[in-house]
Parts: structure tokens; C-alpha cells; sequence
């Protein structure tokens, strides 16, 4: 399974990325993760209401900020460049995994990785699917399947420029605390070595076997976010 880093790469470039992968996991390929991060961009997954948008069209662009329209599941989210972002490129029937193996094998990446950088405490919310540090959101995960083949993915946050949620209901909720982890080590990593280290992580605990594969632990109270 290949590994391909890109460093600051524009949103718009991310989904052309995307598509020539899939093309080349249709022609055969076992597996692509694109490891990148994106400039400023909010992006509406097909579930996103109108009122999850909390900032005209105009002042978004103001703000630098560019606002697409995706077909991954969910809602509204931020990306920025201080936050890591890998699309798995996976024929999920191939591999033989289901939604859930797929996702709680990006629940041990994501949980590994912020191991890493110094969280130990971060909760996956599997009705929601994230990691969350006493409430507040450090990951999201949303995928898009078609025939077994997705694309889209994870999002951690890595830097404190999280101004841009706040235009947004994020995951539909607009009251969701956001969190990074410089908010909570007071530290900032090099953004593109926590971006490479999670797509490491994304590949081995997809290689693994799935027998005993560990994971973050459950909110008994998922945060609705």
C-alpha cells in the first residue's frame, strides 16, 4: 500500500488527487493514502443544511477562506494548514473490511498519532465519527463509498487557527467545541511530520490483522459533533 505525501496542496487539487487514485485502484492498485493539508477551505459534505453554514458566501470569501461542495457524508467542516489530512484510497471489499473494521482502524491510527504529540486522553465517538478530548473535537473522519472504494477521510487538527469552525455548525452542531493539539500540549509539530506520521499509522493498522485490534475508548456519552 503506497504512501504518497504532498505537502500543502490546494482543496480543488486534493479532489483531482483523489480521482486519479481511484482510477488507479479500479486498473488494480492495493491501496493509495494521499497525506496532505489544504489552505483555508470549508467544505459541505451532502449532508449539509443550509443553517450549518453560519457565515455569508461573501464574508467566508473575505476571510480568505474557500467553500466547496463535496460528495463525502456529513456535514460542513474547516480545513486549514496547520491540520493533517489523509484520504485512504481503498477497495474495502478487497481488503475484505467492513465500515465499522475500516473505522476502527482509523480510530487506532488517530489514537497512535496523538499518542505521539502528547494527547493520551482522546475519546472515539463512533455514532459521530471523530475523536474528541473532554468534549472537544481534535478529529474527523468522513468517508465517501461507492462499490467498496472510498475516498475523502481523516482530519486532525495539529495548529490553534481554528477560527474558520466557527462559521460553520461542525458536524451539525454549532455550539461543538474545537481542539487542536497545540491547544492542548502547548506545543506546535511540524505539520507535515504529524500529517506523514498519521499516514503511517492509517497503513499499518490497515495491514494488521484485525484480530485484537485496539481502540480509542468509546464515549458512553458521545458528543453530538
Amino acid at each position: 500500500m503506497q504512501i504518497r505525501f504532498y505537502g500543502l496542496t490546494p482543496y480543488e487539487r486534493g479532489l483531482e488527487l483523489q480521482q486519479q487514485a481511484l482510477n488507479e485502484l479500479e486498473m488494480g492498485s492495493d491501496g493509495i493514502l494521499l497525506a496532505l493539508r489544504h489552505p483555508p477551505t470549508l467544505t459541505l459534505g451532502r449532508r449539509t443544511a443550509p443553517e450549518e453554514v453560519l457565515a455569508s458566501p461573501d464574508l467566508i470569501k473575505s476571510k480568505g477562506i474557500e467553500l466547496i461542495s463535496v460528495n463525502r457524508g456529513g456535514g460542513a467542516t474547516f480545513h486549514y494548514p496547520e491540520q493533517a489530512v489523509v484520504y485512504p484510497i481503498l477497495n474495502i471489499h478487497k481488503m475484505r473490511l467492513s465500515v465499522p473494521d475500516l473505522l476502527q482502524k482509523v480510530a487506532l491510527a488517530l489514537q497512535q498519532t496523538l499518542e505521539k504529540y502528547g494527547v493520551i486522553n482522546g475519546v472515539w465517538d463512533e455514532d459521530r465519527p471523530g475523536v474528541y478530548v473532554e468534549g472537544k473535537k481534535i478529529a474527523s473522519v468522513g468517508f465517501h463509498l461507492v462499490k467498496g472504494l472510498t475516498s475523502h477521510g481523516i482530519a486532525l487538527n495539529i495548529g490553534n487557527a481554528l477560527d474558520g469552525f466557527k462559521l460553520i455548525a461542525p458536524c451539525k452542531m454549532p455550539d461543538q467545541p474545537i481542539t487542536s493539539i497545540q491547544d492542548l500540549t502547548g506545543q506546535l509539530p511540524d505539520s507535515d511530520e504529524v500529517c506523514n506520521d498519521l499516514a503511517v499509522f492509517v497503513r499499518n493498522a490497515l495491514l494488521a490483522n484485525n484480530t485484537g485490534v485496539a481502540k480509542l475508548p468509546l464515549d458512553p456519552k458521545p458528543s453530538r459533533g
